[in-house]
């Protein structure tokens, strides 16, 4: 194995093959030509564990770690979202830190990088399935949590049977397994729920259908259980015990709490745009958290409390005429959107402050990129993001395009709402390796 400052200078081509120790992976693997992943399984090991908005598929964090990371090495994601390159970090041999604003993407990726114990796992199942049969029979009733229109997202039979479902997992379950229970709990909230299937924004079922539409909560359950557990004897076959994971909620443009200089690698996904507009984070956790316990405020403010969400003044001095000119572009007949894309920018510039001072010089961050479009204009965040990173004291390195065939995400909608009014969204992201200088 060679040591991490013998990578730096070697070509990409050498850089692909030195570190396979570090991830054991295939040679056929590792000479894929190009970062679509088309026909890849992305819900191996615990990726399988929940869906989770533009999740990063796992196939390109894997080899992101490979080409820019060192063994027992610290990787950052400041957006981790649900953990995916947590995930492949600890299967690579790399210890991680992850940060998020949004409490169910905390708890969902806090699951997917532990080594629960498969026994203990196994045996509360059993248990598990025990109490639930044995309160089903005694016909105890429990019930249900009381939020905003908890009715119009659920059936009746819906809300009786995730009560005593979450009442069962707290009943029959120990604490050092309950988290692996509660992640298909959420799942099965989500698939119980009267929520469109193909949607992340909280959209209903519409009233026809929802006439016939009978939830199988238990079913439903046991099935993610099952998957659930082939994904964690997956993981803990492959995982590299040594190394530790830390999740924080919090938000990266205030203080990370790492020393300077202590991260090796970043590869993160950052938001596309502001989450009210762009990819509804919230709307998508709301239920879940709302089953999960947390209070209404909490999982209502997410998408306001992301990168974009409030309108308040730049706090950090930044320079990018990329997007100058396409706020010049939008303004010109949208000045309200214009300003919304500027809040944006001018908060994801903020997080370089803390990124840059924990990241060690000459380290590499990886940021996978979407370019999305408002109002019929295309933003070119790619580059803006190049040019803003900049002011921070990081250097492009290089960028990797690919297709996005794995991501739910519509590949056309309204610019204007206006029926009939379509224009296409993001098929292509683009994966940004800069390097400090």
């Amino acid at each position: 194995m060679k040591r991490a400052s013998d990578w730096m200078d070697a070509t990409e081509r050498v850089r692909e093959q030195l570190p396979l120790a570090l991830t054991g992976l295939s040679y056929a693997e590792d000479h894929i030509e190009d970062w679509d992943y088309a026909t890849a399984d992305t819900k191996s090991h615990t990726h399988c564990y929940h869906i989770y908005p533009a999740m990063m598929i796992p196939q390109v964090a894997r080899r992101l770690i490979r080409l820019y990371g060192r063994p027992e090495g610290t990787l950052l994601d400041p957006f981790c979202g649900s953990g995916t390159s947590l995930v492949e970090a600890r299967l690579a041999g790399m210890h991680a830190v992850g940060i998020d604003l949004n409490p169910f993407a905390v708890f969902l990726a806090r699951a997917k990088t532990t080594c629960f114990d498969l026994g203990a796992v196994v045996q509360d199942a059993n248990a598990l399935r025990q109490g639930v049969e044995h309160l089903l029979k005694q016909g105890v009733s429990i019930e249900p949590p009381r939020f905003f229109n908890i009715d119009y997202w659920f059936k009746p039979e819906a809300r009786t049977d995730l009560a005593l479902l979450k009442h069962a997992i707290y009943t029959y379950t120990a604490p050092s397994t309950r988290d692996f229970f509660l992640v298909a709990f959420a799942a099965t909230v989500r698939e119980s729920s009267n929520t469109r299937r193909d949607e992340y924004k909280l959209y209903r079922i519409p009233t026809s259908e929802l006439l016939h539409y009978r939830p199988q909560v238990f079913p439903t359950f046991w099935e993610r259980v099952g998957r659930n557990l082939r994904g964690l004897a997956e993981f803990l076959a492959e995982c590299v015990q040594r190394t530790w994971v830390h999740v924080i909620e919090g938000d990266t443009r205030l203080k990370i709490p790492l020393e300077d200089n202590t991260v090796d690698l970043i590869v993160t996904s950052p938001p596309y745009g502001d989450s009210q507009t762009t990819v509804a984070y919230g709307q998508f956790s709301r239920l879940l958290l709302q089953w999960l316990g947390f209070e209404d405020k909490i999982a209502k403010s997410i998408d306001r409390r992301t990168l974009g969400g409030q309108k308040r003044a730049a706090r950090v001095v930044y320079h990018s005429p990329t997007l100058n000119q396409t706020l010049d572009t939008i303004h010109a007949h949208h000045p309200n959107r214009a300003a919304q894309v500027k809040q944006f920018y001018d908060d994801f510039s903020e997080c370089f402050l803390e990124i840059t001072r924990v990241a060690k010089p000459e380290s590499y961050a990886c940021f996978v990129v979407g370019n999305r479009t408002v109002k019929g204009v295309r933003i070119p965040t790619d580059l803006i993001l190049i040019e803003i990173a900049s002011c921070f004291g990081w250097k492009h390195f290089t960028t990797y395009h690919r297709r996005i065939p794995n991501k739910r995400m519509p590949l056309r909608n309204s610019p204007s709402n206006k029926l009939g009014e379509l224009c296409e969204t993001m098929t292509q992201e683009h994966i940004v390796i800069l390097r400090r200088e």
